[in-house]
């Protein structure tokens, strides 16, 4: 039988078909099966490597797509998605290199200046990120993940407008672009744009209303506007959503201290120390410490 038409009938075919269904566990069983027939097809090899990617098994996928590599070194989809395994599990050296071998086979792929760009910014190194995103947008300009990340970096790199115009851009070709929106929000609240960044906010929670970045910056906004029992709100429906999210604790208390509420808040600043979830916007019990000083916080209350 021609390689072809087995392939049209074959277990490779219906575990691509299951997997984008994404029942990868199934996917996976049949690419298994299709490997022990025909060990040397490097698209089954690179399926498998996707299938397991998505299950969370990123050290299992990357052997995969070595696997594949092995077999057909041009293949330039294996190279991004072993560069975006090697991402997740923090070895960007490594992942940056993968992504230069796909853009050594093809320089125009926008996905991998994307994906480049951002290994790039995880260690750091924003100029050379800024470049990438911006080879990644040239190549396709309608690729409005592409420019969200580049304006992402602009205001890493303190370029604010430049920022916002990049956000702008994303948004006139994904007017519905929640992480564009909610980015460009959280820029205009720290540039002191604070009624501009509610209104982004609120279109960001329009489209999804279990965004807790959205409510968050939204919250932000409105509590650096006065308006603390709006921001109070705001910091709660992340609660609900994300009852581990430290830091919407914490600034829930602050703004019912300020309000006068400082039971309520001294309640709400236990439930900040003792959360897991740490993240980079979570107060330490330093920051705590200060506020009780400033007044914030009565003595007594944590």
């Amino acid at each position: 039988m021609p390689l072809f038409d087995f392939l049209r009938k074959s277990d490779f075919n219906k575990g691509v078909e299951l997997s984008l269904a994404g029942r990868y566990d199934e996917a996976l069983a049949l690419f298994d099966r299709s490997l022990a027939r025909h060990p040397g097809h490097a698209d089954t090899w690179h399926n498998r490597g996707a299938a397991l990617s998505n299950l969370g098994r990123h050290t299992d996928a990357i052997e995969s797509y070595d696997m594949a590599l092995t077999l057909e070194p041009g293949h330039c989809p294996a190279w991004i998605n072993r560069g975006n395994a090697l991402e997740v599990v923090g070895r960007y050296e490594e992942a940056i290199e993968s992504y230069d071998r796909a853009l050594a086979i093809n320089p125009k792929h926008a996905g991998a200046w994307n994906d480049r760009g951002l290994a790039l910014g995880a260690l750091g190194r924003y100029e050379e990120a800024l470049d990438a995103f911006d080879l990644a947008v040239h190549h396709d300009a309608g690729f409005a993940l592409g420019w969200t990340n580049l304006g992402h970096a602009l205001e890493v790199m303190g370029r604010h407008e430049e920022a916002l115009d990049s956000y702008d851009r994303a948004l006139a070709i994904e007017t519905r672009y929640v992480d564009a929106l909610s980015l460009r929000g959280a820029l205009l609240y720290a540039i002191g744009r604070y009624e501009e960044a509610v209104e982004s906010c609120d279109r960001a929670i329009a489209i999804y209303p279990e965004f807790c970045h959205a409510w968050y910056v939204r919250g932000s906004a409105l509590d650096a506007l006065g308006k603390h029992a709006e921001a109070i709100e705001s910091w709660e429906k992340v609660i609900t959503f994300d009852t581990a999210a430290r830091f919407q604790w914490y600034y829930r208390g602050l703004a019912l201290a300020r309000l006068g509420r400082y039971a309520e808040a001294g309640a709400s600043f236990v439930k900040a120390r003792e959360s897991p979830r740490l993240c980079i916007l979570d107060p330490g019990d330093e920051e705590i410490r200060e506020a009780r000083e400033r007044g914030v916080i009565r003595k007594g209350e944590r």
